[in-house]
């Protein structure tokens, strides 16, 4: 039996690598503001893609916040852990990569009990105290599988 190579190197689509006519491997990237006195923020637009489960998220401070936080949870409207849940991340008091978390949570290739959204939605988080004055801007870099 002849073995097919996975990878599809011809998917011809930016910040995509093809497996198969319906899979790929995609990064999705965005910006997320907990404001003062808050210990959650999310994206302004429905921006995460539908059939999409994250392997990983690469964590980014764009500033530096009052206090100092960390990063606990990222997930959606519906269940704010469902990429990462439980993290202690520390993202706040300075700018600056932090670090990449495994998506462990239901909707994450490291459990994903519940598998993929069917319909896009906005990427929540949560931090484990408010970030004071200065907000916290945080990107965050996912990597994962999804349908094309």
């Amino acid at each position: 039996m002849a073995r097919a190579s996975v990878i599809n190197s011809n998917s011809g689509s930016e910040g995509e690598l093809g497996l198969s006519h319906e899979w790929k491997l995609t990064q999705y990237t965005t910006k997320i503001t907990v404001a003062n006195g808050a210990t959650t923020g999310k994206e302004s637009a429905i921006a995460m893609p539908a059939h999409f489960m994250p392997t990983w998220v690469a964590v980014t401070a764009e500033n530096a916040s009052s206090n100092a936080c960390n990063l606990v949870d990222v997930g959606n409207d519906a269940d704010t852990d469902d990429y990462v849940d439980g993290a202690a991340l520390a993202v706040g008091s300075s700018a600056g990569f932090k670090g990449i978390l495994s998506c462990n949570g239901l909707r994450g290739t490291g459990n994903g009990i519940d598998g993929a959204l069917a319909a896009a939605d906005e990427v929540e988080i949560v931090i484990s105290t408010d970030p004071g004055a200065n907000t916290l801007v945080l990107r965050l870099d996912f990597f994962g599988i999804g349908l094309k």
